[in-house]
C-alpha cells in the first residue's frame, strides 16, 4: 500500500504548512528563521519517529505500555556538497529495572525492530531517487 500524499501550501514568503488526508499539519520554514521545522529538520524527525514507532511495541512488552520512549536525533551536513551525510537515532531508555542481560537483549530486539520495520531508514540507506515534475 502507497503513502497518503502530502500536501505543501505557501502560507507566508518562505513559510510552508505541511498536510496530510486527516488533517495533521506541520509548518515549515528555513532553518535559523523562526519555530519552524525545516525539511532537513522533518528528515530527521521521520527518521526519529519511524524508528521509536518500529520499537514501540519490543519496548511496551518489555518495559511496560506506560514507560517513556525519547530520542534524540542528530545529523552531521556536508556544506559544501549540501547534503546530510550521517544521521544518529540515539534511544534515551529507562532500562533500569532490567538486570544487564534484559538490557543488552532489548537494545538488539529494538535494533533489530528498526532493521526489520523503519520504511524511512530503508528509503534513506541505500539513497532514493527524488523526482521533481510540474
Amino acid at each position: 500500500m502507497n503513502p497518503t500524499p502530502v500536501q505543501i501550501r505557501r502560507s507566508a514568503p518562505a513559510k510552508f504548512v505541511a498536510s496530510n488526508a486527516r488533517g495533521a499539519e506541520i509548518k515549515i520554514g528555513r532553518s535559523g528563521d523562526g519555530p519552524d521545522f525545516s525539511p532537513v529538520e522533518l528528515l530527521m524527525a521521520a527518521l526519529g519517529a519511524c524508528a521509536t514507532l518500529s520499537a514501540d511495541s519490543v519496548i511496551s512488552r518489555r518495559l511496560g505500555d506506560d514507560a517513556p520512549i525519547d530520542m534524540v536525533v542528530t545529523a552531521e551536513k556536508d556544506v559544501e556538497a549540501d547534503r546530510i551525510t550521517s544521521v544518529e537515532t540515539k534511544f534515551d531508555l529507562d532500562m533500569s529495572k532490567l538486570d544487564e542481560a534484559g538490557r543488552a537483549q532489548l537494545v538488539k530486539l529494538v535494533a533489530k525492530a528498526v532493521e526489520l520495520t523503519c520504511t524511512v531508514s530503508h528509503s534513506v540507506e541505500p539513497g532514493t531517487p527524488v523526482q521533481v515534475t510540474f
